[in-house]
């Protein structure tokens, strides 16, 4: 069964918010609407995730990989992002914190445990390594595959990422995706910020996803730049 609520880690970022806020998340395989309504939950068929794992197996045995089980981050190694996460925990209300398995054999964990994958994340500090991966998991046919970070992969259903799903959520609410404004840095924001009316990079952000952007904040995403893009675009508009 999917679990109907918002992941506890976004529930955490969206207490202080003075009133509910939908979510996007796992790179669009996620949607719920202010009532914590879910309209999209995808995850990853097995018979595929199974063929990603035989594959870092087989031909990457010390790179790191984890497994987004609904609110369960899930990995064979404690090391790279699930420490950060785990150290991340530390400091969070018991409520608001993820839950961590480290697991001893991925396949018969996912396996026993019927598990509902939206989302796989690899890491790795050799860059060349991580776009060797990249390149071949885009020949597999039913996953998107993005760069995250300077040295991570995230893994989703085929078909899924924020810009269709940031569309499913404005038709929830009545409005176009003409009227939605997109602020991205990475990678898994180039399909959102083209789609929308209007596609904004921030300042640090990638130049790839800049060359796709209708405009680039004065400040990067950790000095005001989305204040930056209230205060010009969306206040002379109330």
């Amino acid at each position: 069964m999917f679990r109907k609520n918002i992941p506890s880690l976004l529930r955490h970022l969206l207490k202080d918010m003075p009133k509910n806020q939908p979510v996007i998340a796992g790179n669009g395989s996620v949607i719920f609407d202010d009532n914590n309504k879910q309209l999209r939950y995808e995850s990853i068929d097995m018979k595929t995730i199974f063929k990603i794992i035989d594959m870092l197996r087989k031909d990457y045995a010390n790179v790191y990989y984890q497994f987004f089980d609904q609110d369960i981050v899930c990995a064979e190694k404690f090391e790279s992002t699930i420490q950060h996460y785990y150290e991340m925990n530390l400091t969070l209300p018991r409520e608001y914190r993820l839950e961590l398995h480290i697991i001893s054999d991925a396949k018969k964990y996912l396996e026993k445990n019927n598990s509902i994958v939206t989302k796989i994340e690899i890491c790795n500090d050799d860059l060349n390594l991580i776009q060797e991966i990249k390149d071949r998991l885009e020949k597999i046919p039913n996953i998107e595959v993005v760069g995250s970070g300077l040295n991570g992969i995230e893994i989703t259903k085929k078909g899924l990422n924020k810009g269709n799903s940031l569309e499913i959520l404005a038709k929830h609410y009545g409005y176009s995706i003409d009227e939605c404004i997109a602020v991205g840095n990475d990678e898994n924001d180039i399909e959102m910020i083209k789609k929308v009316g209007l596609g904004i990079a921030v300042k640090n952000a990638k130049d790839y996803v800049k060359e796709v952007a209708d405009y680039i904040t004065r400040n990067d995403n950790n000095n005001d730049a989305i204040a930056e893009v209230v205060k010009k675009f969306i206040k002379p508009a109330i």
